[in-house]
């Protein structure tokens, strides 16, 4: 790790986050599994707390510090081997489903 350097991510909303980290998907499996309506309820219920933008949605927020190195590509002198790019950090980042 360089000495001293980070890098932050973010503020992004709680809503943006969770869905950038795939809470869609996985509620549609949940619901899909659940067996009686008051878990399905319960789900939504929970859901919507964390999601709308009037409750938790829009007023809570993520941000991440981690070592700067972890989004700057190393340097061509120090490795002549061409790397792949960095992987993007959980979250921060559109999800993109193959």
């Amino acid at each position: 790790m360089a000495q001293g350097k980070i890098a932050t991510l973010g503020p992004i909303k709680q809503r943006e986050f969770l869905k950038n980290m795939g809470v869609d998907l996985r509620m549609q499996v949940l619901l899909q599994n659940s067996r009686d309506s008051a878990t399905r309820e319960q789900l939504l219920h929970s859901y919507d707390m964390l999601m709308n933008p009037k409750k938790m949605g829009d007023r809570f927020h993520f941000f991440a510090l981690l070592p700067h190195h972890r989004l700057t590509p190393p340097h061509k002198e120090h490795n002549l081997q061409s790397k792949s790019p960095l992987p993007p950090v959980a979250g921060f980042g559109e999800l993109l489903l193959k």
